[in-house]
């Protein structure tokens, strides 16, 4: 029986994602940018945003006006 590790793929786009990409304008881009960073600080313990002064309900403002200390 074969065994397929599939573990690596995790990163990659779909055909549907790879062709919308071509179609993005700047702003679409901006978007997945902020809510990329957005998903990394909700990620973070409020231990870690405390440390770089960000508080948990200040993430989206921050990040949308690019005011990250």
């Amino acid at each position: 029986m074969a065994y397929f590790d599939n573990s690596f793929l995790t990163d990659r786009l779909s055909l549907r994602q790879r062709v919308a990409r071509l179609f993005d304008t700047p702003f679409d881009r901006r978007a997945r940018q902020m809510s990329s960073r957005i998903r990394e600080l909700r990620a973070m313990s409020d231990d870690e945003l405390a440390a770089q002064g960000i508080a948990r309900d200040a993430i989206p403002a921050l990040v949308l006006t690019g005011k990250l200390p």
